[in-house]
């Protein structure tokens, strides 16, 4: 059973899709009946610098709408991991990108073949952030995959979709493959 509310940040390089995840996971969350806030954050480089989006779910209202420390990190660069890991919650868990992720410290990290996967099995690099969103659905269950699927329709361009859903359904594997998170 889920303790609400959950905030996660996705942390990445700008132009890895953060912001897009985020959207994404937001609205499944409002599909799914929960109680929603985003916000992102741009480092000083539009594209390249260390950015995140963060989503808030909740049973209950959110009183406050930013993430202090993240129960869930997704992160898909190493520059960000070195960033935001140390922030994330002491019960908090880790997806990392094992492409990009060489894991430090000693927080519990779960390494995602994530542009693996999307190279290898979705046939486009660039979908790696959608194996990254599946793998925190499969693995914390924090929302349904119809209502994931209902928000890549909504938010997401036609020419991205198929690609992206079927990295989302890879994803779901790696994740579910993973066990239940809390």
């Amino acid at each position: 059973m889920t303790e609400w509310p959950v905030g996660v940040r996705f942390g990445g390089l700008g132009g890895q899709g953060l912001v897009t995840l985020g959207a994404v996971l937001a609205e499944a969350g409002a599909l799914s009946g929960l109680r929603v806030a985003a916000s992102q954050h741009y480092g000083s480089r539009a594209r390249g610098g260390a950015t995140y989006s963060d989503v808030i779910l909740s049973a209950e209202e959110i009183d406050f709408p930013h993430i202090i420390h993240p129960d869930v990190l997704v992160v898909l660069a190493q520059e960000a991991f070195e960033l935001y890991s140390p922030g994330v919650d002491s019960r908090g868990v880790i997806l990392a990108d094992s492409f990009f992720i060489k894991p430090s410290g000693e927080q519990e990290v779960l390494l995602i073949p994530g542009t693996r996967t999307a190279i290898e099995e979705a046939g486009n690099q660039v979908a790696a952030n959608f194996v990254m969103l599946g793998a925190l659905v499969g693995f914390t269950g924090l929302v349904g995959e119809p209502e994931v699927k209902a928000a890549v329709e909504r938010l997401v361009r036609e020419r991205f979709r198929e690609v992206n859903l079927k990295a989302f359904a890879l994803g779901m594997q790696l994740g579910e493959s993973e066990g239940r998170w809390r």
